[in-house]
């Protein structure tokens, strides 16, 4: 029996906007509430863990991301395949699109060093996943004292002026941690802070580093053989004395005072303002307002950063149902709501065809952005001519790739993933199509497929 139109569409924007898309038996679940089912998955004990026998600990991601290329390459290939693997697996979604959002918030490339590429795996599994329910504070801090950060943005060699290498060796430090972390990572560029903070924040993190190989072999810098590639503070390369951010002294107590600084700016109300706004421009709409964002705002004032009670915060929404389908889903996205509604992943012979290749095409591949802003939100980003005409080439592809391995019509697939909710135009034009590919590919470029 067919779902009314009301269901089916609610069933939709759960799938679409809050979820990685419906797979074949899901909808019809799902559709008896979903708004249900989005609660049911947050409230799921250790639904974002991911485990694998191949996967390394933190200290075995350090150690080989300081060896070679090959190495940390290595690493990297499986643990996008064990993301792409768990994102498989629940019914709707909304945790690994979570778990999304924020590595997407603490944006970096595997490109800038073989320290990210061996370890920015690592750091998803065991820091984002790990927090992504709980408290933002310790999300921030797992981050900031991560080698992958610490190597991305440049803090490994930021030495104090004051500090005692600092005055032996005539040397500075780096800012680049310090404003990402407020600009991009806290309080946002409307935050409230100066460039006299940033230059503080930045003295308050000198020291704050990871054991390169080469100081390891040489058992330089406080390296060995047992902290190869692990963070490391090194306390002669901290400046000393109290140091002033915000309008609040932070005194010279070593680490602490960088972790105390990170909890105040993760506790700001600046910082609950830019999340919040983020959050509903990356979910529901690409023009949030603020009748949107002050609910999840303080929601996470109130609860002192709880993630989990944030985010259903946001389900809770008037809008997160009401609102109309109109953002579109990112390459990334799409392909993974490609695999889900085919229940397959791409094997190891199509890795290129079906997954790495269109996503390299269109500028999408995940913990490959170059700027440490991610992955834009806003959809016309990915509405320009030529990717909107690499979806449609990627789309074929997919049908190419799969259609053989794909038991039943794509009539028949196109209505156990959108029952009611599937257009008439659509199902015409998929019944139309002629072969399975066609019908497959028309289903991957419909508006029912595409938006979100």
């Amino acid at each position: 029996m067919a779902l009314t139109p009301e269901n089916a569409h609610s069933a939709r924007v759960a799938f679409q906007r809050f979820g990685l898309g419906a797979k074949p038996g899901s909808f019809a679940r799902v559709a008896a509430n979903p708004l249900a089912a989005l609660i049911r998955e947050v409230n799921t004990p250790r639904i974002a863990e991911v485990r694998g026998r191949k996967l390394p600990s933190y200290r075995k991601a350090a150690r080989l991301s300081q060896k070679d290329f090959g190495k940390a390459e290595t690493i990297r290939e499986r643990e996008l395949a064990a993301r792409v693997s768990k994102h498989m697996q629940p019914d709707v979604g909304f945790v690994e699109r979570l778990v999304m959002f924020w590595s997407n918030h603490f944006s970096m490339s595997v490109n800038k060093s073989g320290t990210v590429r061996g370890m920015i795996g690592q750091l998803e599994r065991d820091v984002i996943r790990k927090h992504v329910l709980g408290n933002f504070s310790d999300m921030l801090l797992g981050v900031m004292r991560h080698p992958a950060m610490i190597s991305f943005l440049d803090n490994a060699d930021s030495i104090g002026p004051r500090s005692k290498i600092g005055q032996q060796w005539g040397v500075g430090f780096n800012e680049n941690l310090a404003r990402e972390a407020m600009e991009l990572h806290t309080l946002g560029s409307a935050g409230g802070y100066t460039e006299e903070d940033v230059t503080n924040l930045a003295l308050i993190l000198t020291g704050w580093s990871y054991v390169r190989g080469w100081e390891a072999d040489h058992r330089h810098n406080g390296g060995n053989k047992r902290n190869r590639g692990r963070f490391i503070f090194r306390k002669s390369w901290h400046e000393p004395g109290p140091i002033t951010l915000m309008g609040k002294s932070y005194p010279g107590i070593g680490i602490n005072q960088g972790l105390m600084a990170l909890r105040d700016l993760a506790r700001h109300p600046a910082t609950a303002e830019h999340i919040a706004f983020k959050l509903v421009r990356h979910f529901i709409t690409d023009e949030p307002t603020p009748a949107m964002v002050d609910p999840i705002r303080q929601t996470f004032l109130d609860t002192g950063g709880d993630l989990k009670q944030v985010a259903l915060a946001l389900v809770r929404l008037p809008e997160a149902f009401n609102a109309p389908l109109v953002k579109i889903r990112t390459p990334y996205e799409l392909a993974i709501a490609q695999f889900r509604a085919l229940n397959r992943r791409y094997s190891k012979k199509y890795y290129w065809w079906a997954f790495a290749g269109p996503l390299y095409a269109l500028n999408n591949m995940a913990w490959e952005c170059p700027s440490p802003e991610g992955f834009p939100d806003d959809t016309l980003y990915w509405l320009d001519p030529d990717g909107m005409t690499l979806r449609l080439d990627t789309a074929q592809v997919s049908g190419w790739v799969y259609h053989k391995r794909h038991r039943g019509s794509a009539v028949a697939l196109a209505n156990r993933l959108y029952d009611s909710a599937l257009s008439t135009e659509t199902r015409q034009r998929i019944g139309q199509s002629g072969s399975k590919v066609a019908g497959l590919t028309i289903l991957f470029c419909s508006p029912e497929f595409q938006r979100r």
